[in-house]
């Protein structure tokens, strides 16, 4: 850790010395020669970056190319019934941690469009109740996930002169994450695989659809986003409800190496089909306020975290008789966002 402390003092201090700089005539060559003067200010407008938690109506120019690495951490230990959180002993899921990191490639490949990969490494930990009061167990799902490529066409962009920037994009999603997860005892019992929730893929191909738009105003940016996802049939009788993503953000440049912003969010997801029957605790709306701060490390380099917080949740469950065979869906408790962002 000491020589770690010691080499970023080193850098602070390299970074601090290039705020002054020789100007003038070389050394001995005139008479100002050999004084330091302040390095003249950088003219370039401060410019927020965009949001952690959601997209945005950006399309890159021709030719660049950017980069990120994006981490999410989301916990799930309560069960829902609309809005009620229950508190009963019940079967089935009650305690939940999903990691997930995901590489984001994104290419301008001619005038007005861009395209971008998306590829997600998951760990899941699935802890679970085969009965009230009974031992629980737990499942680890690891892996690579179902990769996205989409393409992105600008409509309108403020570097031509619009007012604001406004694209659509579509894509799909290929079955590349593994679907085939088998519960285990006594689980099994009734479903030989686990639910598509769960798996690290449904072994399906999803199409998506999305709109964007971003409007800058000096220091400050508004994003909006929606994306549409259309799931197929999946693997083992099962298939992902259909999603509805939306989101509006605000950012502010606080000064040139620090942005603050503030994001609406919400997820509309019908409930799963698991082995060829409709859940009855899966899916729902889940509505978010995410606070974030960006750190502009260099021109190439950024760091952006965001912590989604929910203020509303309408989750789908059924109760029965008796009490501890209802089966409800398990909502947010927190959430965690972290991006590294790279432009070549």
């Amino acid at each position: 850790m000491k020589p770690f402390m010691a080499l970023l003092a080193t850098l602070l201090l390299l970074v601090g010395s290039t705020q002054l700089v020789l100007a003038g005539p070389v050394m001995g060559k005139g008479p100002d020669s050999g004084k330091q003067v302040k390095k003249i200010p950088d003219r370039k407008p401060m410019r927020c970056i965009g949001p952690v938690n959601m997209s945005n109506g950006m399309v890159l120019p021709t030719g660049k190319v950017t980069s990120s690495l994006k981490y999410v951490y989301v916990h799930k230990g309560d069960l829902y019934d609309g809005s009620d959180r229950m508190t009963g002993d019940y079967n089935g899921k009650y305690d939940r941690v999903n990691r997930v990191v995901k590489l984001t490639l994104k290419a301008g490949l001619f005038k007005n469009f861009d395209a971008r990969v998306m590829a997600p490494f998951f760990e899941k930990e699935v802890k679970r109740k085969a009965g009230p009061k009974l031992d629980s167990y737990k499942d680890d799902v690891v892996g690579l996930g179902d990769i996205v490529v989409m393409g992105r066409y600008a409509l309108m962009t403020q570097r031509s002169g619009d007012w604001f920037n406004l694209a659509i994009g579509a894509g799909l999603k290929i079955p590349t994450g593994d679907p085939n997860k088998e519960n285990q005892a006594p689980f099994s019992a009734k479903h030989q695989y686990m639910g598509p929730g769960v798996q690290l893929g449904t072994g399906s191909w999803d199409p998506k659809f999305e709109l964007g738009a971003t409007k800058f105003m000096g220091r400050s940016r508004v994003d909006a986003h929606c994306m549409l996802t259309l799931p197929g049939d999946g693997a083992h009788g099962s298939r992902k409800g259909t999603q509805l993503k939306y989101d509006l953000g605000y950012g502010y440049a606080l000064n040139r190496s620090f942005d603050v912003e503030l994001e609406f969010n919400g997820v509309y997801q019908e409930a799963h089909i698991y082995d060829s029957d409709l859940t009855v605790n899966t899916g729902g709306t889940t509505l978010y306020i995410t606070p974030g701060v960006h750190w502009k490390i260099d021109d190439a380099w950024h760091l952006s975290l965001g912590v989604p917080v929910v203020f509303y949740r309408d989750l789908n469950g059924e109760s029965a008789t008796p009490d501890s065979k209802s089966t409800y869906g398990i909502g947010e408790d927190f959430q965690v966002v972290a991006r590294l962002g790279y432009c070549f």
